[in-house]
Formats: structure tokens, sequence, C-alpha cells
């Protein structure tokens, strides 16, 4: 077996394991916390999420494209390890002392300021799990595992010491502290295989700078995306509240298995893809692409099946019992168009993440995503106007359907493969 086929298939047995794991905990969590604290929650990992987002400064892809193609050459691992750990730990304390000052200038309930800055605080996983570095050099199976382990200790404690919604507080924290663990196992096991050193005579501010401005078009093109991935969330809390949260959330974490089926493979690729284009393969490189594709078609049509088959049973039994009526009904309802939404998006996670930024071509992500976000800002208002919460979620599935428009006319006009 090869080693591409030999890691996708490991990363999928542990991502399956992986996903078993917030499955068995989201009913316990929604019948413990009801609609409005599992909200509260989902808005803890929301800020998360945005803040890591800042801290990762698309270098999940650009110093990940690096370690790709250099593969070969540790100092230049080790050189790349320590500028890029340097740089986001600089992001990290500048997120930090922004997201504290921002506080005085909301007005939120008191649980929601602490839930605020705990979330930002916690985005020190992103530093302690070197996600880019594992990508580069096709070992994401590593991180799987650690994550998985972690993930099992933060189930055992949830379960054992939140019991109800009071114990708010403690539910964040056992879900955003596992990963800064993990990724401190990961940072073990990469030392003691001498793959990375924790040596300032690596460090080079030139290094630093080129990185950065490598980084700045991917993180500026992720950024564009926001409007309509992580501020979506936002929207729905502040002006639906916490309990349309809740119901919005839900359906995310369920359809999230399918994202999280997307991703490994994508993973296990892409410092193969590198190579191909480096190495101006472009015919292999076509047809990885579009065998990772078919594999993504058939994922999202069993996932349509079995919703429609399993799918109201399971959530009027397990994962929101303790919801309404109409709160399950709008969950169900919202299942639908977020698994037709991340079909799209995994279309695009071919096209960027094994096309054109393996191809060099990702300063041309920004203008896409500028385009996007015009048309996100003109129909998001209209939308939740009309359909509240189901129209928010369809403002998405339009907004990305016109992003894979662009990329494919982009790659066809640039003859990219």
């Amino acid at each position: 077996m090869s080693n591409i086929k030999r890691e996708t298939f490991f990363l999928y047995i542990v991502q399956l394991s992986n996903m078993a794991l917030p499955l068995l905990l989201v009913p316990y969590l929604t019948s413990t916390l009801g609609a409005e604290y599992f909200g509260k929650l989902s808005y803890a990992q929301v800020v998360n999420m945005l803040a890591m987002f800042f801290v990762d400064f698309g270098f999940n892809l650009s110093a990940a494209r690096y370690i790709g193609i250099n593969l070969s050459n540790k100092i230049r691992l080790k050189k790349a390890f320590v500028n890029v750990q340097f740089v986001k730990f600089i992001i990290f304390l500048c997120i930090n002392v922004a997201g504290l000052a921002f506080v005085p200038l909301i007005h939120q309930q008191p649980i929601d300021n602490k839930i605020l800055i705990v979330g930002i605080l916690c985005s020190i996983s992103s530093i302690l799990t070197p996600a880019w570095f594992f990508q580069g050099i096709g070992k994401n199976s590593v991180l799987a595992v650690t994550n998985f382990f972690t993930r099992i200790a933060s189930l055992i404690l949830t379960i054992c010491f939140v019991k109800t919604q009071g114990d708010i507080m403690l539910a964040i924290y056992f879900q955003l502290l596992s990963p800064a663990i993990a990724g401190l196992i990961s940072i073990l096991f990469l030392w003691k295989m001498h793959i990375i050193e924790m040596n300032f005579r690596f460090f080079s501010l030139k290094f630093c700078r080129e990185m950065f401005g490598e980084s700045i078009h991917n993180f500026l093109a992720s950024f564009l995306t926001l409007g309509f991935t992580y501020f979506n969330p936002l929207l729905i809390k502040y002006f639906l509240g916490d309990s349309a949260l809740g119901i919005y959330s839900l359906a995310d974490k369920l359809v999230n298995i399918l994202r999280q089926l997307y991703s490994p493979l994508v993973q296990a690729n892409f410092s193969s893809m590198c190579q191909f284009f480096k190495n101006g393969e472009l015919t292999l490189a076509r047809n990885r692409a579009l065998k990772v594709f078919y594999f993504f078609s058939l994922l999202s049509g069993l996932a349509i099946v079995t919703n429609l088959i399993f799918g109201e049973y399971f959530i009027y039994r397990f994962f929101a019992a303790k919801y309404s009526d109409s709160e399950k009904i709008s969950v169900h309802n919202l299942i639908y168009i977020m698994i037709l939404t991340q079909y799209i998006v995994s279309i695009s996670m071919v096209l960027v993440n094994l096309i054109l930024i393996p191809a060099g071509l990702s300063f041309y992500l920004k203008r896409v995503y500028t385009f996007a976000l015009v048309i996100y800002f003109s129909i998001i208002y209209p939308m939740a106007n009309i359909f509240t919460i189901n129209g928010i979620a369809s403002s998405v599935l339009i907004v990305e359907l016109a992003i894979i428009i662009m990329f494919f006319i982009l790659i066809k006009f640039r003859k990219v493969v």
C-alpha cells in the first residue's frame, strides 16, 4: 500500500472514531443544557474558531505548501517551524489584547462577556497544534490520534461534571482545551523524532516577513469568507437569540460529520499535489483531483438519502429530544440545506486546496472572495428577513455556489490543469 493510501486509510479510521465521540456527547449536552445554553456553548466555540482563524493567519495553507515542497531538507523544516510558530504567537498576543479591549464596548450578559474572553484565550490551541506542519509532512494521522484520545477525556469529564445549565463554563473548558492538550502531545512527538528543534538559531526575521507576505493572500481570501461562515452563528445569536443559535448549531454539528469526511482525503493528498505541480505533472494532478471530487459526490448523495430515511427519527429521539417540536422541525430542515452547502464547499476544497494553492495561485483567492462577500451582503438581509434561520443558512449555499463557478472560470482561463 502506498504512503498516500495508507495515510488516507488511517486518517479515515481515526476520523470516524473522532466523529462518533461528539455524536455521543451532543444528545447529552442538548438534554442537559437545553437549546438556549447549548447556544451559549456554540457561541464560545464560534468565538474560539474566529480567534484561531486570526492566529492561523493562512499558515495552514502557505506554510503547509512550503513544508510539502521541502520535505527532504531538515534544516528548512526546522526553520519553518520556529519562525511560523513565533509569528503565530505574536498574533495571538495581539488578538487577546484587542479582545479584552472590545469586551467593554459591547452590551451583552456578564456570562457572555466571560464566554467571549475564554473563547479568545483558548485560541492558544492554534499555536500548540501545528496542523500546518503535519499536513505538509503528510502525517496528519499523528494529530488525528492525539485528538481522538483527548476527545475521549473531554467526553468523560463532560458527562461526569456537567449536570445542569449552571455548569456551562465547565462544558466550555472541556470542549475548548481538548485541542490544546492534543497539540502539546503532537509537538512532543515531532521533537522526539528530531523533526523540529525549539532553537532560536533558526529564527530569521527575513523568513518571517516572507512567510507572512505569502500567507496574507490566503488570510485575506479566508477573511472575506467569514461573513458567510463564522459570522453566521453570531448574526443568529444577536438577532434571533441563543435558542435559535442552539437550533442552528445542532444542525451544523450533525452535518459536521460530512465535513470531517471530506478533510482527510484533502489533507492526505495535499503534499503530493504540491509535488505534481512543482514537477509539471499536470495530468496526474487533474486525475487525482477528479478522483477526490467523485468520492465527495458519493458521500454527499449518501448523506441526503440518510437524512431522508433516518434523520427525523434520530433528531426526535436522540439529538433534540428535549427541544420543542418546532425546534426539532427546524433542525431537520436546516440539515438538508447544510448538506447541499457542504457538497458545494467540498468542490471548493478540491479546487482551492488541491489545485489553486499547490499551483501557486493563492493570490487569486481574495479577488474571488471579495466578489462573494458582495453577493453575501446583498442577499443576507432579505433572506434573513423573509426566511429567518433557513434564509441565513440558504444564503451560504447561494454564495458558495457562486464561488465555485468563479473558481472553475479561473482554472479554465489560466489552463491550470
